[in-house]
């Protein structure tokens, strides 16, 4: 009889602390969804930007095998098709071309607003995959450390397909 309020505090611990874990998976994860989201904004904007910076018309024939270069490298910013990480992963050679971009048609004046465009959206893109992979890792330890283990497991809080991507990640590099 005495060992009854000490086992009922015990499971109301318990159930507590399996609330308060819970709520914390169930709020990185809405994070890192969150962060994904302006992954694949930002990505489909830039490359509506890079496909209308190729549609300009220009006698100038030099800079085709660029902008065809350029096109080539897309890749499917597509949500069903595709993960965040993924996009991140293949957006990064993007990027660089759209470094060199500014020396090569910036001397070309009917380019020069777009590249501005381009440019300033390159650079929310790479904000927006910095803040996703910072969110992903967040989500991800969360979801290894033992404690919040255990309700991850339960719950099916998963983290495979974050992980299979990072793996094809450090496999590439």
């Amino acid at each position: 009889m005495g060992f009854l309020p000490i086992i009922v505090a015990i499971i109301g611990f318990a159930f507590l602390w399996g609330i308060v874990n819970y709520q914390s998976l169930k709020g990185r994860k809405k994070e890192m969804e969150d962060a994904a989201e302006l992954v694949f904004r930002y990505a489909a904007l830039r490359q509506n930007i890079i496909i209308q910076i190729a549609n300009i018309e220009n006698k100038d024939t030099s800079l085709t095998p660029l902008l065809q270069r350029i096109i080539q490298s897309f890749h499917s910013v597509d949500k069903n098709a595709t993960t965040a990480t993924e996009v991140v992963m293949k957006g990064q050679e993007l990027s660089q071309q759209i470094d060199e971009l500014p020396d090569q048609l910036g001397k070309h004046r009917i380019y020069r607003s777009s590249i501005e465009q381009l440019q300033k959206a390159d650079f929310a893109y790479r904000i927006a995959a910095n803040r996703y992979s910072l969110k992903s890792q967040q989500y991800l330890a969360l979801v290894k450390k033992p404690p919040s283990k255990f309700i991850a497991a339960l719950f099916g809080f998963s983290s495979e397909d974050i992980q299979l991507s990072e793996e094809k990640e450090a496999v590439a590099s």
